[in-house]
């Protein structure tokens, strides 16, 4: 998949790195084949990890008002995306680690 058919508030999984079996939201894009991800947890919206595209999971599941808010460049809250985070991946039947 090419970063410009990614949204933002797109749920991924980490699928290599040691945060492998990890979920995210989609929080921004960096170049041609990274993004910016966060769980509002550990990855903060205000320090997101870039990961290499190749070396996630994308899911059709996107949280709708976070990637509306980021859009309109908006600040959106750790709090914010975990809520969303959790809601996504109970809706897709996932579980997150811990």
């Amino acid at each position: 998949m090419a970063v410009g058919r990614l949204r933002l508030g797109q749920l991924v999984g980490s699928r290599a790195g040691r945060d492998s079996g990890q979920r995210y939201l989609v929080v921004g894009k960096s170049g041609d084949r990274f993004v910016l991800v966060a769980d509002g947890k550990t990855r903060r919206v205000a320090a997101p990890k870039k990961k290499n595209i190749r070396h996630l999971i994308f899911h059709s599941a996107v949280a709708e008002e976070i990637g509306n808010k980021l859009t309109a460049g908006e600040e959106v809250t750790d709090e914010e995306i975990r809520l969303a985070l959790t809601e996504l991946v109970e809706e897709q039947g996932f579980s997150l680690p811990t």
